[in-house]
């Protein structure tokens, strides 16, 4: 049941269609997203009232419309494995997550890590030779039965984990002795 509304409370209540005040900005501001709480907290405003108010004020992200030029940029530097930095830098205003959620939309080849170098001839040696394999590190972990040594990236040799890896890849670890004059 409804109960009469008192002349004090009409008179504080706005009535639609009035300028909006700059509390009722900072409403906006403090609640968007949530517009059953606006609801709440600005009864005289309607649904559609609040949202064109919010895209005044520039508090909502507009959406991005991607152009084929931008999709076939986005593709060319997921093929060439660009790094995080370089794909904000390719793309300004959009945020990371966007450009990559429009990659795995457009089903965009997944980027890899460049290969670390550690200076181990080793190491070095059966990662690369993986590499050409096209054999990842968590693959070759697995097959080898080496734990995660190689996903580590550990830079420490252990002869266990190069044996077993270089006997999967068809290759053997030789050991040399030199004869110091």
């Amino acid at each position: 049941m409804n109960r009469p509304v008192t002349r004090i409370e009409a008179a504080e209540t706005p009535q639609p269609g009035t300028p909006w005040t700059l509390w009722e900005d900072t409403l906006l501001r403090d609640l968007y997203p949530s517009y059953d709480l606006l609801r709440e907290a600005l009864p005289h405003r309607s649904v559609s009232a609040l949202k064109h108010r919010v895209r005044h004020l520039g508090i909502v992200h507009c959406r991005h419309v991607w152009t084929n030029t931008e999709i076939r940029r986005l593709r060319e530097a997921f093929e060439d494995h660009v790094p995080d930095k370089y794909l904000k830098a390719l793309f300004p205003g959009l945020r990371l997550g966007q450009i990559k959620a429009k990659a795995e939309h457009i089903k965009a080849p997944h980027r890899r890590a460049r290969r670390v170098i550690f200076g181990e001839q080793a190491l070095d040696a059966i990662r690369e030779r993986a590499g050409a394999l096209g054999i990842s590190h968590v693959e070759l972990d697995r097959r080898a039965r080496t734990g995660k040594f190689f996903q580590k990236s550990s830079r420490r040799p252990m002869l266990k984990p190069i044996s077993r890896a270089a006997a999967l890849l068809g290759g053997e670890v030789i050991i040399e002795w030199r004869e110091d004059e």
